[in-house]
């Protein structure tokens, strides 16, 4: 375990012109910056150090206040796999990285640490899935269909499989991926294909180059801020819920 935290690095990549709600991460919530909850609850996993992907000089002086340590990273960054590449490329004694979006502050964590412990698979992208609670199709959620050993087969935006009126469990990708550092160059020298494209989902480029995408199973989920209807309903939570991994 010790060895694995040596070499694992925990990246918060956090870019502030969110396209669905700029400047997000910086967004007030009980008392702090957004931001800070996402950081203090992947410190809480103990699976290793953790690091913010910082893209603009109003996010460096908010986590200058709080004593975050974060990296400067190109805001021109199409996606957070490549802003977490970044970031490696300046911690060359770390093996394993462990991507977690800024956008959950209820980030629990127990779910890296599920990631992390999972198996080190060089050649595989991890991800944690969690199940869907009702067959409501939210395009800011996704699925995922697996097979028998959890590879992930596809990914899409819309509900998959297509159930009907049968009982099925689903499942959506949570923001908790792990690869090892040549995976990861791996994945950002690969070009993005037409179905990353159509659906806006970056994973997909792994099934597109038939690099491993494995899922990894936890009952633990939350929702992610991406709009400001996600915003208003963490502000209306009891701030308790934000230290109840103390």
């Amino acid at each position: 375990c010790l060895l694995k935290k040596q070499n694992t690095l925990i990246v918060i990549p956090a870019r502030y012109n969110s396209h669905r709600l700029p400047g997000k991460i910086l967004e007030e919530l009980h008392g702090f910056p957004m931001i800070y909850w996402v950081y203090n609850q992947a410190l809480k996993a103990q699976s290793g150090p953790v690091v913010v992907a910082a893209d603009d000089p109003k996010v460096f002086k908010v986590l200058d206040i709080l004593g975050i340590p974060y990296v400067e990273t190109d805001p021109a960054c199409k996606n957070g796999t490549e802003r977490v590449y970044e970031v490696a490329k300046k911690y060359p004694k770390k093996k394993y990285f462990i991507n977690c979006q800024g956008d959950e502050p209820l980030l629990n964590p127990h779910i890296i640490q599920e990631v992390a412990t999972s198996g080190l698979v060089d050649n595989a992208f991890k991800t944690a899935v969690s199940p869907i609670s009702e067959k409501v199709n939210n395009p800011n959620e996704v699925k995922v269909a697996m097979s028998f050993d959890n590879r992930i087969r596809f990914a899409s935006r819309n509900l998959i499989p297509c159930a009907g009126d049968k009982e099925i469990e689903l499942f959506k990708i949570h923001g908790v991926y792990m690869y090892s550092k040549d995976l990861l160059e791996r994945f950002v020298t690969a070009s993005p294909g037409p179905l990353e494209i159509l659906e806006s989902v970056e994973q997909l480029r792994c099934i597109e180059h038939d690099i491993p995408l494995v899922g990894v199973k936890t009952e633990y989920t939350e929702r992610s801020v991406d709009t400001y209807r996600d915003l208003v309903y963490m502000r209306e939570l009891d701030p308790k819920l934000f230290k109840c991994f103390d």
